[in-house]
């Protein structure tokens, strides 16, 4: 088995949903003004953008998703490690035109693995209505929720952080109800997709996008 390194990039809402369409096995190409793709050598640098730099931006829907994914070691070694700031702030400068094949030698999904929210999040389109009701949604049409968790794939991955994080007495639910439903979230994805766990919650910093 060939050897690899694990990476890690903080993106905002628009750039998960497209990793996301790609299976969690890509992402996007890069805009015509963005002509290096950035991933970051730390779990903890990555913590650190989407917390305080994808939260405040509403072109990221005020949220930072933190993706670690893993690449093949030989591949990765060509592209020069660059230090913006401290010692901890290393990062991958991959030019835009080799991101095609740097996602070919990606090994398994990119993996969410936290999520970091400010007031002004209000998650993927869905009907199932508000974010503050839609764990709830999830759960009362139907005995069996898995054909409309399954359906609202984006939703319960992205959002599952913010219905963790947020009180149950803002969504309508008592404490008990509220973790019952994560409870349930969390079993039916695994169920789903057990290769997609649900990122953890960094932070639901309920105040004033800057």
């Amino acid at each position: 088995m060939s050897k690899t390194l694990t990476l890690y990039r903080p993106v905002g809402l628009k750039e998960a949903e497209l990793i996301l369409d790609s299976g969690c096995s890509a992402f996007p190409p890069r805009l015509p003004d963005q002509p290096i793709f950035y991933p970051v050598m730390s779990a903890e640098y990555a913590r650190q953008i989407a917390r305080d730099w994808n939260t405040p931006d509403a072109g990221s829907g005020h949220a930072g998703f933190v993706t670690a994914f893993d690449v093949g070691t030989d591949y990765v070694s060509r592209f020069p490690v660059r230090t913006a700031g401290n010692s901890l702030h290393q990062e991958l400068w991959v030019p835009a035109e080799e991101l095609a094949t740097f996602n070919q030698n990606i090994h398994g999904p990119v993996r969410f693995t936290e999520a970091w929210y400010v007031t002004g999040y209000l998650g993927p389109d869905t009907t199932l209505g508000p974010l503050e009701r839609q764990l709830l949604a999830l759960f009362e049409q139907s005995s069996d929720a898995l054909p409309l968790i399954q359906a609202n794939t984006a939703v319960c991955l992205f959002n599952s952080a913010w219905w963790s994080s947020t009180p149950a007495s803002a969504q309508g639910l008592n404490p008990s109800d509220h973790l019952r439903l994560l409870d349930h979230l969390r079993h039916a994805r695994v169920a789903l997709h057990p290769t997609w766990p649900l990122p953890v919650p960094g932070g639901n910093r309920q105040t004033d996008p800057q």
